[in-house]
């Protein structure tokens, strides 16, 4: 074999002594030198596509910075200071409004805690079983039980107290700590029927009994969130007791299987017993809460309770063996005005501030000054992140799209229109006055902030304080997108980034179908109490796939209906009761037909019960309905907003007040700087159709085609290798076989006999 290739080796010329791998080589490498221009212009391009991603990354910076600015929290918010931190601190929101007060602490809110008598041993069975209630959960305790499976399932009952076991030199202790602080979390502790535990086994309480919630000479009941479920259902009992109490000598039967607080209630009116019952509720931290209430008048009813179930109601309590700490709730003034919390953090009291009281003396009450001021800091600070983010994309084009005076060297970007594009779009949006913004402060040049020679922004810090003392509102709109209604009937409510600001005139608004509440009223005046349970039945669009049911005691009048449906957490934030020519009125918060809702009674409407009758009342809302600018809307309640592909008013919501329809003025809407910087940026690094994504995306395709070039120069590079090894081969075998047959020759000659020449 004259020639071949063997792991890569090549074994070329041994015929003709000729190297023609550096020949082949030498062919090949001028053929290649396009593919070498190729690489080097695939790398500069790789150079823009990475200074693109930097600019890309400096523009969403910037849009991050624009974005803080464009709402109106960034102006308006407060910050709350105290004068003393030892006795409270408070949080604001940007609903706070600037302010003094003098706040006086006299007490703290106090989780109840309790601690029984000795124990000998933690671990030892206690050798009794029964049941007990905890704040209304049934404990069921087995002969095998200790002290510590005790304070277990107390802790996995739920029943709001930590149980736990205290080992001290003198003995062991069960300990009960209420979760939550307050006058409330008083714990309840009774013994389930005739069992007694609590006294001689866990040495929880003595033998003692008092009213657990006197008020005058009334005794109520523990708190129930249904004054309707049976008081089984109520305790989760699956062996509920019975049994008789006697109220002022007068016996009264009770079967938890199936008495509610409101059948009790009829039960001791009817007792002659010289007290009156009823339902009170109260509504604590959003929730409401039933108790039975058992009023003795002008002195306070006398109980005998021989099957604790008083005590299961709450309405009795045996004494607390060792009482640590006493339920109390927080008590505080603010500006002389009385405060009562059942936590030490309060949120109810100034508007979007939270309070925190941390100390307290009943005789001299704590006192520290609060301070709402509006926080100008917050403000100046993002005016300054935007600053600084604007000059930092400068600096970056300064070095990557500029060119060098002294050196004439260019930078990456240099000359690149997409960047010049979106890069002018940014400062003409910064520094040119806001279209049709019908104000004083219309650039920010007004309010210090300034665009300089180097082309960097400045700001001045003291004329940007000045104006928001000054403008707070007109500041807010310099920067943020805003509307404003010609009419008190119209209120500006939002926008998306598809709405467009209005021309100078504003865009009409004409209603063609004003907002109307769902609304049923009851067929009969209630004009007596009544004289049985009632059940109303809600249902409907406002109230989902779940009805409630609302159970009326015995004896309520109609104010006293009124105020457990307005009271009734399932209700109160959906309906509103009330009262015309005295009958029941009951209408959704909310207008709509969102809030459409259905009410029906089980009783027949009568002058003695809410008159809402057996049939169902359909109670349906009205949207509102119209235009804005002419352009089609929809409407929710009040609210009307402009449909998603309209030209100029896509998004733009506005509520409507107005009970009549007509033309009501028109809606002023204006996107300010920090607002039209964020969209523009936005819009430019806009992942898919963003002109810095269309151009990487161009930059992207050239490489594409660079690399496929380059690719089809190799492969006809390789394929022109081949054809010249296997031209010098064939060569090489032609002259390898003629040196063969030169050398048979001359072998041939040189046996043939030497012939003499004649003549010689």
């Amino acid at each position: 074999m004259i020639s071949g290739n063997l792991s890569g080796i090549n074994f070329a010329g041994l015929a003709t002594g000729i190297d023609t791998e550096s020949i082949i080589q030498k062919l090949t490498e001028l053929q290649s030198r396009p593919m070498q221009r190729l690489m080097v212009r695939k790398s500069q391009l790789q150079s823009r596509m990475s200074a693109f991603d930097q600019f890309r990354g400096l523009v969403n910076n910037l849009a991050t910075a624009a974005g803080a600015l464009s709402v109106n929290s960034a102006f308006n918010s407060v910050r709350g200071t105290s004068s003393d931190t030892q006795v409270a601190t408070i949080t604001s929101s940007t609903e706070a409004l600037p302010g003094t007060y003098e706040l006086k602490v006299s007490k703290l809110a106090q989780a109840h805690k309790i601690v029984s008598s000795a124990h000998t041993s933690a671990t030892a069975e206690l050798g009794v079983s029964g049941q007990f209630m905890v704040n209304g959960k049934v404990i069921t305790l087995q002969s095998t039980d200790t002290l510590q499976t005790v304070a277990q399932k107390i802790n996995a009952a739920g029943a709001g107290v930590t149980a736990s076991i205290l080992n001290t030199d003198n003995g062991v202790y069960l300990t009960l700590t209420a979760n939550e602080t307050g006058k409330n979390s008083k714990i309840q502790l009774a013994d389930v029927d005739g069992w007694q535990v609590l006294a001689p086994t866990l040495k929880l309480v003595s033998y003692n009994e008092f009213i657990r919630n006197q008020q005058n000479n009334a005794a109520l009941s523990d708190r129930f969130r249904d004054a309707g479920q049976t008081l089984a259902q109520v305790f989760g009992m699956t062996n509920p007791p019975s049994g008789t109490i006697q109220i002022n000598g007068q016996s009264i039967a009770v079967d938890f299987a199936t008495d509610t607080l409101a059948s009790l209630v009829g039960k001791i009116n009817n007792a002659g017993a010289g007290v009156t019952a009823s339902i009170v509720s109260e509504t604590e931290n959003g929730t409401t809460y039933y108790r039975l209430k058992i009023d003795g008048g002008s002195n306070l009813p006398t109980f005998v309770d021989d099957k604790n179930i008083l005590k299961n109601l709450g309405v009795l309590q045996n004494g607390y063996q060792n009482e640590l700490v006493q339920a109390q709730d927080a008590e505080f003034t603010i500006d002389g005005f009385q405060y009562r919390r059942s936590r030490n953090q309060v949120n109810d009291a100034i508007q979007g501030v939270t309070i925190n009281l941390l100390s307290a003396d009943a005789n001299n009450p704590k006192t520290a000054i609060l301070t709402l001021s509006r926080d100008t800091e917050a403000a100046k600070g993002a005016v300054n992140n935007f600053v600084n983010a604007f000059n930092s994309l400068v600096d970056f084009l300064k070095q990557n799209a500029s060119i060098d005076k002294n050196t004439l060297k260019a930078g990456v970007l240099f000359g690149d229109t997409t960047v010049s594009s979106v890069v002018d779009g940014i400062i003409n949006r910064t520094i040119s006055a806001v279209p049709n913004l019908q104000d004083n402060l219309r650039v920010l040049a007004q309010v210090g902030v300034q665009l300089g020679q180097d082309g960097k922004l400045s700001f001045d810090e003291g004329k940007f304080t000045q104006a928001l003392t000054q403008d707070l509102q007109g500041v807010m709109r310099l920067f943020t997108a805003s509307g404003r209604a010609t009419d008190p009937n119209i209120s500006f409510i939002s926008s998306t980034d598809k709405t467009k600001a209005s021309p100078q005139a504003g865009y009409e608004v004409v209603i063609t179908q004003a907002a109307t509440r769902a609304e049923a009223m009851a067929s009969v005046a209630q004009t007596s109490a009544s004289t049985t349970t009632e059940v109303l039945t809600f249902s409907g669009a406002l109230f989902g796939s779940e009805s409630v049911n609302l159970t009326l005691a015995a004896g309520n009048t109609l104010q006293d209906t009124i105020n457990q449906i307005n009271n009734d957490p399932r209700l109160r934030n959906r309906v509103v009761a009330s009262q015309e020519n005295g009958k029941l009125v009951i209408r959704a918060v909310n207008y709509g037909s969102a809030s459409n809702f259905t009410v029906v009674s089980n009783l027949a409407a009568a002058s003695d019960n809410s008159g809402i009758g057996t049939t169902p009342i359909n109670a349906e809302g009205l949207d509102v309905q119209g235009t804005i600018n002419g352009e089609a809307a929809t409407g929710r309640g009040q609210f009307l907003t402009g449909n998603s592909d309209n030209p100029n008013t896509a998004g733009l919501q506005i509520r409507v007040t107005a009970t009549a329809p007509g033309t009501y003025g028109r809606v002023h809407f204006t996107r300010g700087v920090a607002d039209q910087v964020r969209l523009f940026a936005r819009q430019a690094t806009d992942i898919v159709n963003g002109d810095i994504q269309n151009a990487t995306n161009t930059l992207r395709d050239q490489m594409s085609a660079i690399d496929r070039q380059i690719e089809s120069i190799r492969e006809e590079v390789n394929r022109r290798q081949l054809m010249l090894r296997e031209q010098f081969a064939r060569m090489e075998r032609a002259i390898s076989q003629m040196q063969s047959q030169g050398a048979r020759l001359a072998a041939f000659a040189a046996t043939l006999p030497r012939v003499g020449i004649a003549g010689r």
